[in-house]
């Protein structure tokens, strides 16, 4: 019942500006009418004035059928300014907003806000430490009960997840939820997911896991996530017998049989 295997080569998403300090580099936003030949010749007008492409993302809002893009171009050896290839694009018939911002300095886009999974739920991103220092900290405080606390709230994450993506996709297969889910993980940084059916229940294995350094046991937090998952999937309650970190491969693996 479960999808085939990942793919072998994944690339990192960067949040960072694609540029450095001492480059003469602009992001362009740029708001358009959803059309065949738009995006072509917006890249037309960069190309022309010898603009040359450093990073460009686009997306596309589905209530007012225009797409959103940012486009960061090095000028160095442009032949306009960036207010000028600015002022050209806004010609452009089916263009309805252009705005320009030198990235000297910045770390960051301008234009951006606030993130979001499918342009519904808005998230928040933080570094993988302190959110595993929070738990580090609970389990140090309470113990055993910090532990519980962590996995129950993976669990309660994964359900909430899993009916998100059913309203989402509707009525699919259990592969195809199952599929949409392991995306939807890797997308938003907890790993690269495979689950495996055995006699009497899983193992799953997690590819690049967030870990603190030297951590001998994986996230309780990531634990309960597992858990929820195949417990909202299968509609059956799920045990963890074992979990483990790989010390060679980093590899998180997970042991869990049903129960009741």
């Amino acid at each position: 019942m479960f999808p085939a295997k990942a793919k072998t080569k994944y690339f990192p998403r960067n949040l960072a500006v694609a540029s450095s300090r001492n480059e003469d580099v602009y992001e362009f936003l740029v708001v358009w009418d959803h059309q065949i030949e738009s995006l072509p010749e917006i890249l037309r007008v960069f190309s022309k004035h010898k603009a040359k492409v450093t990073l460009a993302h686009s997306q596309l809002d589905e209530d007012t059928d225009t797409v959103v893009g940012t486009f960061f171009y090095n000028l160095a050896k442009a032949d306009e300014s960036a207010e000028n290839i600015g002022k050209e694009i806004k010609t452009l018939r089916f263009v309805r907003t252009v705005e320009v911002a030198s990235t000297a300095n910045s770390l960051f886009d301008k234009f951006l806000f606030p993130v979001t999974i499918w342009g519904q739920e808005r998230v928040v991103m933080m570094r993988m430490e302190p959110l595993l220092n929070i738990e580090r900290r609970l389990v140090q405080e309470l113990g055993s009960a910090g532990s519980a606390i962590m996995f129950r709230e993976g669990e309660g994450y994964a359900t909430a997840t899993v009916d998100q993506y059913r309203k989402v996709l509707g009525s699919v297969t259990i592969e195809s939820l199952l599929e949409n889910l392991r995306d939807g993980l890797r997308a938003t940084g907890w790993g690269i997911f495979e689950f495996e059916a055995t006699k009497d229940g899983y193992v799953v294995t997690v590819e690049s896991a967030p870990a603190l350094p030297q951590a001998t046991e994986p996230s309780r937090f990531l634990c309960g996530i597992i858990a929820g998952i195949l417990e909202a999937l299968l509609s059956a309650n799920m045990s963890v017998v074992e979990s483990n970190i790989d010390q060679k491969s980093g590899r998180v693996v997970v042991k869990l049989l049903k129960s009741g």
